[in-house]
């Protein structure tokens, strides 16, 4: 299979404009995409002579607005613009499936250039969409474009079967928005002719990712078949930092491996995708460390004991399950005692979920004192129950009331829900609580690095560990299962 082509969008107002974001990104890219409906129509002139400024391949591309694109003229202002950049050495033009622009197509017809035939759908991936991509070519020459924006994870296996249904024809396929960021990466595994990105997130189109992320932290040039694949599951999950962490980490090896974020909302769906494309291991994160359970052939001990699982890996063509994040939790916390945790510790725990469950098993293992705290309180109480812990139900009664509770457990408060996490970042989970500047605070929330919880403690001289360096903590024991390498940073900041 040959490579797939890295394609910069280019949509800034003048041609000026465009080949100075070309400048700033060549060598990480093979090809330009002149997003010539982002334009201002003074910009025109000379439209011919962009290819040759260039220095690249040119894709001319002037998308209509019920295309997802930004062109409002009428079809004959489009036709001049289209001819005008016709007499310039583009190499390709995208024109829509259902162009009928007798003019255009007999100009194309007679030129040297590719026509990209594309069709844009931005209300899901349709059941037949394999077909529709097979018959969109009017003849050999062209190249055939789908660009769809899955909704879910039913459109996200739906696109990847489609994948396999065109395997060996020469396309592009594109899954837009944050559902479809992993067929931008993996591009070269799947088949797909080109992949778009942009100087920022989002940029020409839904789910664009930056060219210095496609080039340097996924490496997309070396993307092929063979190329090993992991990622992270959860929802939300772009906001994720672990990409980084494991990437970084396959560079520094060498390794052809590349770590990708999934959108997920239906574990059925989303393990039947993985297994199209042979994933070899998935972190798992809210809200599917405990649901994710039933679809593994085995767990360890550690799933057993906490009730949730954060690492999904492959072993004899079988998933099984293990969960690193009460040893990832533990690690930081360890170092602000020295390595030996006292006795006699109390501690706050709130939240009842895949995290917290791990945070307090970790806990109650070093014979720390754990009082639960959570909205709900049958599941405060039934985490209590299986941990051995004590239990209040924050849904009911004052913040007072919870805040006096959490007095007699404060030597450490752990924070163990989504609250403050982006883009809910004003939120405080314990707002009744005044800090005495005593307490150990720890927020598994780790984007922000701050949050307002962690703000309080630290305004009050609380120490405090932050989300991150759990984070940090647990990758690095996944990274070791995924690989069977160390992780190769002894010390690693975000």
């Amino acid at each position: 299979m040959k490579k797939s082509l890295l394609c910069l969008s280019v949509t800034e107002s003048t041609l000026k404009e465009n080949l100075n974001i070309i400048n700033r990104y060549r060598g990480k890219i093979d090809i330009v995409e002149l997003r010539a409906d982002f334009m201002n129509k003074s910009g025109y002139s000379g439209i011919h002579g962009f290819p040759d400024s260039a220095g690249l391949p040119v894709i001319l591309t002037l998308r209509r607005k019920v295309d997802g694109g930004r062109f409002t003229g009428t079809e004959g202002e489009r036709r001049k613009i289209l001819l005008a950049g016709l007499k310039g050495n583009y190499s390709y033009i995208d024109l829509e499936h259902d162009n009928s622009d007798n003019v255009i197509e007999k100009t194309v017809k007679t030129s040297k250039i590719t026509v990209i035939r594309s069709i844009h759908d931005f209300t899901g991936v349709p059941d037949n969409i394999a077909a529709v991509v097979s018959r969109i070519s009017r003849n050999s020459r062209e190249i055939a474009k789908a660009a769809l924006l899955p909704r879910n994870s039913k459109d996200f296996l739906r696109l990847l079967q489609a994948y396999e249904e065109l395997k060996g024809i020469r396309k592009i396929l594109v899954g837009m928005g944050d559902y479809g960021v992993p067929t931008r990466i993996l591009a070269g595994k799947l088949g797909s002719f080109i992949s778009y990105t942009s100087k920022n997130k989002g940029g020409a189109a839904p789910g664009h990712i930056p060219v210095d992320d496609m080039a340097g932290l996924y490496r997309f040039s070396m993307v092929t078949e063979k190329t090993s694949v992991y990622g992270v599951a959860g929802n939300p999950v772009m906001h994720t930092s672990s990409p980084v962490i494991h990437n970084m980490g396959y560079i520094k090896l060498g390794l052809d491996a590349v770590y990708v974020p999934f959108l997920v909302d239906n574990l059925d769906s989303f393990m039947k995708a993985v297994r199209l494309l042979g994933v070899k291991g998935i972190s798992v994160t809210i809200p599917h460390k405990e649901t994710v359970i039933p679809f593994l052939c085995g767990t360890d001990e550690s799933v057993k004991s906490i009730g949730a699982c954060n690492t999904v890996f492959l072993k004899g063509g079988k998933f099984y399950g293990t969960n690193t994040d009460a040893e990832g939790f533990l690690k930081p916390l360890m170092r602000m005692f020295a390595g030996n945790i006292p006795e006699g510790l109390k501690a706050t725990v709130i939240g009842a979920g895949g995290a917290a469950r791990s945070a307090v098993y970790a806990l109650v293992k070093k014979g720390i004192d754990v009082l639960i705290l959570n909205r709900t309180a049958e599941r405060a109480e039934k985490l209590a129950a299986e941990m051995g812990c004590s239990w209040s139900g924050t849904g009911q009664g004052s913040a007072l009331e919870t805040a006096d509770r959490v007095k007699d457990y404060s030597d450490i408060i752990v924070q163990a829900t989504r609250v403050g996490m982006e883009p809910d970042i004003h939120g405080d989970p314990l707002p009744g609580y005044s800090f005495t500047g005593k307490e150990i605070v720890y927020d598994m929330v780790y984007k922000p690095k701050e949050t307002v919880f962690l703000k309080r403690a630290l305004k009050a001289g609380c120490r405090v560990v932050y989300g991150i360096d759990m984070l940090i903590e647990q990758a690095k024991v996944q990274f070791k299962i995924f690989t069977n390498r160390d992780f190769p940073f002894r010390h690693f900041e975000l």
